[in-house]
């Protein structure tokens, strides 16, 4: 049984007013809590896919060393040019004017297909900033002068910048270069034309020849050892350490020594999660148990270690650190169950810690939770972005918490009418604790379909974790949409168990909002990528609850398990630790419970598979058996992407077909565009078929 406690109302969206509280009776079980985040009553119409995927990320703030600017890089996506549309900018922290500077070049993609944040390095005098860019085909550092009155390429290395940071003796820059593009180039065609020698690093469900795109060229991709951690076709040769002076660009070859030091933690068992190093040379450190956060601080000539003992540095995760300009303080993030952060100022001579301001998602340095704000003797200079509030750049004053807006790239989308929006906590029957938010349609409650996302809900709500289904969209087509939370598990890790506990969690969500009439328990949706993926399909097994699923990444499957079992790898064993999966004739019976393609018989619920070409080959049975049974399924394959798609193109396809297929199966109903006419004709004859 799941109950309602109390419901708080609060101001979390722009331009609110703080509404009434509100007190719920409950029934017996465990209470949850409500949090309405509402949306300005606006005669913009609602956020159009296209609109929601262009939204503009805030990435790479660094505060200048006399604190006055703060450069930062916009990233925005481009669906007319299929990419992505980067340029730094600097804020005047005196006047609040803010100046173009630099474009930023093209995206650099990291592996499994995030966009890479560059965070720049500020020369000792304040005119430049330095950071990497991808021109041409080659990744090398370049300078923007703060002003705005040009940039330029610092070095032309044969092989590209890997990363960059200020060096040893901050008398400039210490990077590491890969190898030189003519020996990788080299090193691909001399396999190819001798064949390619399969051990433990080559991936056989990859194309084992440019079967990636690295740095904007198509390019070999070997296994490096970790999963499926991947790197270039010489990945095992080790970078090529340099340096470049500030004052005179000289680049020389450097060692180790021209590197910051590692900090070291006493008693830790892996390197802290989370490091900030101030300019005069304290470090400062946060490591998360599973349980509590552990940090430390250490001034220059300050001796042992500080320990931060208050319960704001142990009891939630510490996302971030950063050093105040005074070096005598320490500004970090703790992100909750929710992953709502709150920034704290920790004063070391004193030791104690102050909290300053609580966020409606992410207060911090961009898109990932652990990005640092910058900070300046003005204030932390931080991005903070909600479920329906897109990235901006605000001031947060260190002495009173007061929030200040300084540079708006999204005003133009915040402004568009955003659905309602609430924050829930509740439990499980089991008693684990879950948070989510769900966006609702609009108009008077009703009992609408729902669709569920199952992994992380941080920041701004595009289309959850791997970004392809677009909340907002859903509940202006009038399916209310949820995000829910991965509830934390504590000892080792147990797949079976992690599906169960989500399970459970999804399950009691469903009922909390069929019992307060929002929705219809017989149109629920649920889709995700990687693990919700795994989530995705263990509740299209094993729950009656699902009525359509949608996923973008394949699942562990019987007939994948030689595929990835060359000597050397690692799969195995991690197979056998977490899932409890041998070889499928020594675990016959594990591999029942958790192959989807072994339980095709149990499916029902109408399949829609949107997957990257570097992972399509492991839902091969899966779709087979799928195709050849009543039960309905599609399956796409989106070309040169590996686990997360990176191409705004494809992401766009993955929104609208998403949608479409959740209104068509949930809600009875078609898009009425020209160019879908051949898809409803499938979709009725697949519908047709399953009757």
């Amino acid at each position: 049984m799941v109950s309602v406690g109390f419901a708080r109302v609060v101001p979390v969206g722009p331009g609110l007013r703080a509404l009434r509280r509100v007190w719920r009776e409950g029934w017996a079980g465990w209470p949850v809590a409500a949090c309405l985040i509402a949306a300005p009553a606006l005669a913009e119409p609602p956020p159009s896919p296209e609109e929601i995927l262009e939204a503009a990320d805030i990435s790479g703030l660094a505060a200048s060393p006399d604190g006055r600017h703060v450069a930062f890089r916009v990233d925005r996506a481009s669906i007319a040019r299929n990419s992505y549309d980067l340029a730094w900018q600097v804020a005047d922290l005196e006047t609040g004017a803010i100046r173009a500077v630099a474009d930023g070049g093209e995206p650099i993609i990291a592996d499994p297909g995030l966009l890479a944040a560059e965070t720049p390095i500020w020369s000792p005098d304040g005119r430049w900033f330095y950071y990497r860019a991808l021109r041409s085909g080659a990744v090398q550092i370049w300078r923007a002068a703060a002003d705005g009155s040009g940039s330029a390429p610092v070095t032309a290395e044969r092989g590209d910048v890997l990363s960059i940071e200020r060096s040893a003796d901050g008398r400039g820059i210490a990077y590491r270069v890969g190898p030189p593009s003519e020996e990788i180039e080299a090193a691909e065609r001399a396999e190819y034309e001798a064949g390619i020698l399969v051990d433990a690093h080559v991936e056989l469900a990859q194309n084992v020849y440019r079967g990636a795109i690295i740095n904007g060229r198509h390019t070999t991709q070997r296994l490096t050892g970790s999963w499926f951690a991947r790197g270039g076709v010489l990945w095992s040769r080790p970078p090529l350490l340099r340096t470049i002076e500030f004052r005179t660009l000289v680049a020389s070859d450097a060692g180790e020594a021209d590197l910051a030091a590692a900090p070291a933690i006493a008693g830790a068992q892996a390197a802290p999660d989370s490091i900030a190093r101030s300019v005069s040379g304290g470090i400062a450190t946060a490591r998360w148990t599973g349980n509590e956060s552990l940090v430390e601080a250490r001034r220059p000539g300050a001796g042992a270690p500080l320990s931060c003992l208050v319960a704001a540095c142990r009891t939630a995760r510490v996302a971030w650190l950063a050093w105040a300009p005074d070096g005598e303080r320490v500004l970090f993030a703790s992100s909750d169950a929710a992953h709502v952060q709150s920034l704290h100022v920790w004063d070391l001579r004193a030791n104690e810690v102050r909290p300053l301001a609580r966020s409606e998602g992410l207060l911090n340095g961009g898109r990932s939770e652990s990005a640092p704000c910058a900070a300046a003797p003005s204030g932390a200079i931080c991005v903070a972005s909600g479920s329906a509030s897109p990235p901006r750049l605000e001031r947060v004053d260190l002495r009173t918490g007061a929030r200040r807006p300084l540079y708006d790239p999204n005003e133009a989308l915040r402004a568009r009418h955003w659905p309602q929006a609430e924050r829930l906590e509740w439990r499980s029957d089991e008693g684990r604790s879950f948070t989510g938010i769900v966006f609702l349609p609009e108009g008077a409650p009703r009992a609408a379909p729902l669709f569920i996302n199952y992994y992380r809900c941080d920041g701004f709500f595009r289309g959850g974790v791997g970004d392809e289904w677009p909340f907002a969209a859903f509940a202006s087509a009038g399916i209310a949409a949820a995000c829910v939370n991965a509830t934390p598990m504590s000892g080792p890790q147990d797949g079976v168990g992690q599906y169960r506990a989500a399970q459970g969690g999804v399950e009691a969500l469903v009922a909390l909002l069929a019992q307060r009439g929002l929705v219809d328990r017989a149109r629920i949706g649920i889709g995700g990528l990687s693990f919700g993926s795994e989530v995705t399909m263990w509740m299209a097994v094993h729950s009656g609850l699902v009525a359509a699923a949608s996923i973008a990444s394949p699942q562990l499957e019987a007939s994948s398990y030689w595929l990835n079992g060359v000597r050397g790898r690692d799969h195995h064993d991690l197979l056998r630790r977490v899932w409890g999966l041998g070889a499928p004739d020594e675990t016959p019976e594990r591999w029942r419970l958790l192959s989807p393609a072994l339980n095709v018989e149990r499916i029902h619920a109408p399949l829609l598979m949107q997957l990257p070409e570097q992972e399509s080959r492991y839902a091969a049975e899966l779709y087979a058996r799928l195709s050849n049974s009543s039960t309905p399924v599609e399956l796409y394959v989106f070309p040169d992407e590996a686990h997360i798609k990176a191409q705004p193109r494809h992401r766009l396809a993955a929104y609208r077909r998403n949608l479409d297929w959740f209104r068509f199966w949930l809600s009875g109903e078609e898009s009425g565009d020209p160019r879908d006419v051949e898809q409803y004709r499938r979709w009725h004859e697949l519908a047709a078929r399953a009757r």
